[in-house]
């Protein structure tokens, strides 16, 4: 008879040693694939935020100008369209002592886009100003001729969407993938736009971050000598803060009123950028924009993609430009001491940059890039400077279309370059030196 073989199976220390080596290939193997599902998403968030530039460049090649970064529509009874401390607008930024009930909060710098980003129904239906009625003709609590507002829930036109419900409607191209804030089926938004250096340009205000939320709050920035004339104030505020930030706040009157228009309305243009398309910011993400609740940061209102306040809409640059790492909202705010070009001397020259500008992003401070997502704070509004949900810093696209991950450790000063697009052009106390694109390109 043929002898059977005797059949020999794995030993218990076999399968141990097998299993951890499947363990440790595991061990390997899963970092690399988190980094790629990352670099996935980081990949994914910058295509959205180019179709968003792009669409914005669409918009500035019909209309010579980039859209307002935020609309609101006076209706003070004291408003003078030549003050701006009459306006209505400080009244939804935070700290700055308005009253909100001065103007109504109209809409964001994504309404004016909506038909260069696929969306023109959504435009279409957009109700710019109140017909007075409703659908079903009954009164309506908005005034005729007043500036609807963006949480405005009546439908005017029988089978038209109001502005509520266009603003909460998802566009998935205005979400980060990495945005953990965002809510389903909400008008999420992870995207701002630059503000540069001040949330109003006409009264410069900044604002002073903290590590906890309620602490944040605005403050009045000093960008002008103390000598210029009282009448002339307004004029000189608008003219350096439209060299520090490319979008602006807007004011728009009840239609009823003609032939008046804000003195303080700015917008840029492609060719007014000095400092040139290559080397100022147009775009950065932002996890405190977007779906909200009320809070003080949105005026007590709820919020979405189509929320015009000044912490929802843009991105600015730290106000420790004004103050240094101890800056304060109660600090003596000038802006000029510390930026004067340490080698300036009366005549005007000078070969450098002012001491404070590298306070643009600091890090170790309460305003620096990916701060406000790493210290935990939660409350949309909160942190108007550039975040993110990737790690090491953020995504941010160019006026000239090119989209770039910024280090949260990137120099201060070469970071104040890429926000301001006139900094060649500003005053000698705060003028910048030319920008190296060694600096910020890989």
């Amino acid at each position: 008879m043929r002898s059977r073989r005797r059949r020999r199976g794995f030993t218990l220390i076999e399968l141990l040693v097998v299993i951890s080596i499947i363990g440790i290939l595991v061990g390997l193997l899963l970092p690399a694939i988190n980094s790629a599902r990352e670099a996935g998403r980081r990949t994914q968030c910058q295509s959205n935020m180019r179709n968003i530039g792009l669409a914005i460049l669409g918009y500035v090649n019909n209309k010579n100008a980039f859209p307002p970064a935020g609309t609101f529509c006076e209706v003070s009874s004291s408003f003078d369209p030549t003050n701006p401390s009459t306006s209505g607008i400080p009244g939804y930024i935070p700290g700055a002592g308005g009253t909100p009930a001065n103007a109504i909060p109209m809409y964001s710098w994504v309404v004016p886009i909506l038909p260069y980003l696929d969306n023109q129904d959504l435009f279409n239906q957009w109700t710019m100003f109140s017909t007075g009625s409703t659908a079903a003709g009954t009164a309506s609590p908005i005034a005729q001729g007043i500036g609807s507002p963006y949480f405005d829930t009546t439908n005017y036109i029988g089978g038209q969407a109001s502005n509520f419900t266009i603003g909460n409607t998802a566009i998935g191209v205005l979400r980060c993938p990495d945005d953990l804030t965002t809510q389903p089926n909400l008008g999420n938004l992870s995207y701002v736009v630059n503000g540069g250096f001040t949330l109003w340009h006409p009264i410069t205000y900044g604002w002073a971050g903290s590590q906890i939320d309620g602490s944040e709050t605005a403050v009045q920035l000093q960008w002008i000598p103390t000598t210029t004339p009282a009448a002339m104030v307004p004029q000189a505020n608008t003219g350096i803060a439209q060299k520090l930030g490319v979008f602006f706040m807007e004011s728009v009157v009840p239609q009823t009123i003609t032939n008046v228009k804000p003195t303080w309305n700015v917008r840029s243009s492609l060719q007014g950028l000095a400092d040139g398309t290559s080397g100022t910011l147009m775009i950065s993400e932002n996890t405190f924009a977007g779906v909200a609740t009320p809070t003080t940061y949105t005026s007590n209102q709820e919020a979405n993609w189509a929320a015009p306040q000044p912490t929802l809409s843009t991105f600015i640059g730290s106000s420790n430009v004004c103050g240094g790492p101890n800056f304060t909202a109660t600090a003596a705010n000038s802006c000029l001491t510390g930026l004067t070009p340490q080698n300036a001397t009366t005549s005007g020259t000078g070969d450098n940059d002012g001491l404070f500008w590298v306070f643009a992003n600091k890090v170790g401070t309460f305003e620096n890039i990916n701060f406000g997502t790493t210290a935990g704070l939660t409350a949309e509004g909160s942190f108007p400077f550039s975040n993110s949900g990737h790690p090491g810093g953020c995504n941010m696209m160019f006026c000239d279309g090119a989209v770039r991950f910024i280090t949260s450790t990137i120099d201060g000063t070469v970071y104040s370059k890429l926000i301001t697009p006139g900094g060649s052009r500003l005053p000698l106390y705060c003028k910048q030196m030319p920008l190296s694109q060694d600096a910020f390109v890989p």
